[in-house]
């Protein structure tokens, strides 16, 4: 039987997920592969009281597990030698605070596996995506009734949980007749059109928004094809794009002039060109309200220079300083929401949605992994990075 542990979670800003429910725990442990503890927390969204209601055992350390499954990083200290790990490890980009972490989990010969990395037939099998896209969007609209001083909806943690969202927002109207672009088609770009829907935002489509004024709210989703363009103008192909991403520009400007609140809520990598550029937002750049559920650090929107927190979900984007300011400052002023962890706004409904993933799609694997899912996504393993992560040796040097 292999030993399963959940680990509380330790990182600041704190996060309220757990990968199982727990509900889910105990189910888990009906079967005759797995038996799963919990470490105990104060501050996950299931309190400890809910695990043992269901019959699963809580544990001051995850010494005795085998596998130890946690959402955000664990901390250097907190590491165990020579476990299998899976969380949200945040080293695959190269991304610079975390390279001591992946140093520390080779030199302890830690399995790293890593969520973002469970792939099957190109395509990510679990993530948080439509959680992070339902409360993204939300906070952008609490950014632009602030902004514009129309109204002050609540912040989600007063919500019970999604259905208790949308009793509201299904009786909310929002008056004013803005234009609300989603860049992006993916599980964070489907989650906010969800919440815009149930807002009864109405959604038009590219060329209406391009030249069509409304009375009401409206929204349009682009995908890649719409916002880039090959630098020679050639036609677009969507898998020359992700295989040499230098080879495109942006082609945003036809909508720069046009909206009103921009989502981000597409996947940005680091050599694909940006959505605009900082000396864009002097020209026709219309949008006050940035939602940037992606957060990429001066990424496709090179004004995210920090990531929000919860507790400070805004900031404001001086354009002539190109410098961050308070929130709400200055009309003139962007306001970025830029959260970098934002499913934990949503805790108890996207913990649910992530472990039944695991439950079906994961666990499964330890007894037949013929696709070799779990080796794909195993980043490091006795001590050393795995084949297709030898990229990241520089990183680590």
């Amino acid at each position: 039987m292999i030993r399963l542990g959940i680990t509380k979670e330790y990182k600041i800003p704190n996060d309220f997920r757990t990968p199982f429910t727990p509900e889910q725990s105990r189910r888990i442990n009906n079967s005759q592969d797995f038996n799963i503890v919990c470490e105990k927390s104060e501050l996950r969204c299931y309190n400890n009281k809910e695990y043992l209601e269901n019959n699963i055992q809580l544990v001051d350390d995850l010494n005795e597990c085998d596998i130890i499954f946690g959402i955000k990083e664990v901390p250097i200290e907190k590491l165990i030698s020579r476990k299998t790990y899976f969380m949200f490890s945040h080293t695959i980009k190269e991304q610079e605070q975390n390279r001591n972490l992946l140093k520390k989990i080779i030199e302890k010969k830690i399995r790293l596996i890593d969520y973002e990395c469970l792939t099957y037939k190109n395509q990510r099998i679990i993530a948080f995506g439509k959680y992070a896209g339902i409360a993204g969007a939300y906070n952008t609209i609490i950014a632009y009734g602030i902004k514009n001083n129309l109204f002050n909806l609540k912040r989600l943690n007063q919500y019970k949980d999604t259905e208790d969202l949308y009793n509201f927002t299904s009786s909310f109207n929002i008056k004013a007749p803005i234009k609300i672009l989603i860049i992006g088609d993916g599980r964070v770009a489907r989650g906010a059109v969800e919440l815009l829907e149930a807002f009864n935002i109405k959604r038009v489509s590219n060329d209406d928004y391009k030249v069509k004024n409304f009375i009401s709210p409206v929204y349009c989703q682009l995908s890649v094809k719409d916002y880039v363009r090959k630098k020679d103008h050639k036609d677009f192909k969507q898998e020359e794009y992700f295989n040499f991403p230098e080879e495109f520009e942006s082609n945003y400007d036809q909508f720069s002039s046009k909206t009103d609140i921009l989502i981000n809520a597409a996947y940005w990598d680091p050599k694909s060109p940006k959505l605009f550029e900082e000396d864009d937002l002097n020209k026709s750049f219309r949008a006050k309200i940035i939602g940037d559920i992606s957060c990429d650090i001066d990424g496709a929107i090179p004004c995210t220079k920090i990531a929000s927190t919860i507790a400070e979900p805004f900031f404001d984007y001086c354009i002539s300083s190109k410098k961050i300011d308070k929130p709400f400052s200055k009309v003139e002023n962007i306001t970025i929401m830029s959260i970098d962890n934002l499913p934990s706004e949503l805790p108890r409904d996207s913990s649910r949605y992530f472990g039944e993933i695991l439950i079906q799609r994961i666990l499964p694997l330890f007894k037949n992994d013929e696709d070799g899912i779990i080796e794909g996504a195993t980043i490091t393993k006795d001590g050393i990075l795995t084949e297709n992560y030898k990229y990241l040796k520089n990183y680590i040097s």
